[in-house]
């Protein structure tokens, strides 16, 4: 069947569980069920967006979603964001320009809708480039192996950590995420229908899963670490138990090693394992002896594609440099994207609404994404063909322009 007879549509509640499933089947995972739909997040969720739905007939057979959010960038602006996710076309109907035309809807409906930013998780990571995505931000799976006595052994912030009842456990999450969640570049606002999908473990019984608290000497709450424990039990074999960190936050990096140190002096746990840390993770140096911190598996966290490349350069703070560049933007599928722009520490101007050919650097709208956040090098981009330098000089002054520290890191799974 043509692509042509499917049909875009924008979600309505009542197309909520056909896209849901839609979505489902095409990630190899089983329909939804009734009871899945008794959690309240989940209907929140899909309130909390917009969604593109494909239809071929009574039959929906793709989706594409986006939540509302802001993203904090270098600098500490909040732009607003359509966080995609729920993207998936059935087997049956792959390769027909259904997600090509739902995702170009979405796109062109998020800019209409105001956004600057679009973010993504990628379970294929060669779909999204077509689309103007690329990697903005990196992180770790990392292991840290508590038989060998790793503790942390450098300074913590003073104060007191308390493990929160199952009924205080939202409420006051949400809180300590409102002041303190924008940690680095990449950090996102989470509604509360997050916080309820994120903390779901640790707010029903039957789960081995906590929420600790630190609170500074000021009586504040100042950061939180969501962590779970349980038995990996092998027969004949002698084993202890393992922690899983979820989520670990704090004001400042002190406060983060406040919470590893508590965290690596449980009793009864050989391992402690976590995702989505970032590469300069505070607990990696913190530690006696670093070999203990195990990076097990690099994470392509954070895709990125600036909906508004004027906006979005515009809001973020550059780095005191040698001088200005000057950058040709390209981008097919939003011309008013594509341009050059005079970037340096004092502020960003637009110079041509063309891609002009004796601009400093060249680049696509992949390009940009990519170097925006501050995580990925120009460098690196120019060395791999997706970045033309065209004045000696100019790579080495966008790296000290765009270079972000801490590291960017969204560390909320959407």
């Amino acid at each position: 069947m043509a692509a042509m007879s499917i049909e875009f549509r924008v979600n309505q509640p009542a197309t909520w569980r056909a896209a849901a499933d839609a979505f489902r089947g095409a990630i190899l995972a089983e329909p939804s069920t009734d009871d899945d739909w008794t959690n309240p997040w989940l209907a929140d969720s899909w309130a909390d967006g917009h969604s593109i739905s494909a239809w071929d007939g009574a039959r929906c057979v793709g989706n594409v979603a986006a939540f509302h959010f802001d993203t904090f960038v270098p600098g500490g602006a909040l732009l607003p964001t359509a966080g995609l996710s729920r993207v998936g076309v059935l087997q049956t109907h792959t390769r027909r320009g259904v997600l090509t035309g739902a995702m170009s809807q979405l796109l062109h409906d998020s800019v209409a809708q105001g956004k600057v930013l679009a973010s993504l998780r990628a379970s294929e990571a060669v779909i999204y480039g077509r689309f103007g995505f690329a990697v903005a931000g990196e992180a770790w799976s990392i292991e840290i192996d508590h038989r060998r006595g790793a503790r942390v052994v450098a300074p913590t912030a003073a104060g007191t950590l308390r493990i929160l009842d199952r009924d205080e456990t939202l409420a006051t999450v949400m809180e300590i995420h409102a002041r303190i969640g924008f940690d680095r570049p990449g950090a996102v606002s989470r509604a509360a229908w997050m916080h309820r999908r994120f903390l779901a473990d640790a707010l029903v019984l039957g789960k081995a899963a906590y929420v600790v608290v630190h609170t500074g000497l000021d009586g504040v709450d100042d950061g939180w670490a969501l962590y779970s424990t349980d038995w990996q039990e092998v027969f004949g074999e002698e084993v202890g138990g393992q922690c899983v960190v979820h989520d670990l936050r704090g004001a400042n990096p002190s406060v983060e090693l406040a919470l590893w140190k508590f965290i690596l002096e449980l009793d009864l746990v050989d391992r402690v394992r976590a995702e989505w840390r970032p590469f300069d993770d505070a607990v990696r140096f913190a530690l006696g002896d670093q070999r203990h911190y195990k990076s097990k598996l690099r994470l392509d966290e954070q895709w990125l594609r600036l909906l508004d490349v004027d906006a979005a350069l515009r809001a973020r703070a550059y780095n005191a440099a040698s001088g200005a560049v000057t950058v040709a933007v390209t981008d097919p599928l939003f011309e008013a994207n594509t341009g050059t722009w005079r970037i340096a520490a004092d502020g960003v101007a637009r110079v041509s609404t063309t891609a002009l050919d004796d601009a400093q650097l060249a680049t696509t709208i992949g390009g940009i994404s990519a170097v925006y956040m501050g995580g990925t090098a120009w460098n690196d981009m120019w060395a791999s063909g997706q970045v033309q330098q065209r004045h000696n000089g100019a790579v080495a002054t966008a790296d000290v322009l765009f270079a972000s520290r801490p590291q960017p890191r969204c560390g909320t799974f959407f």
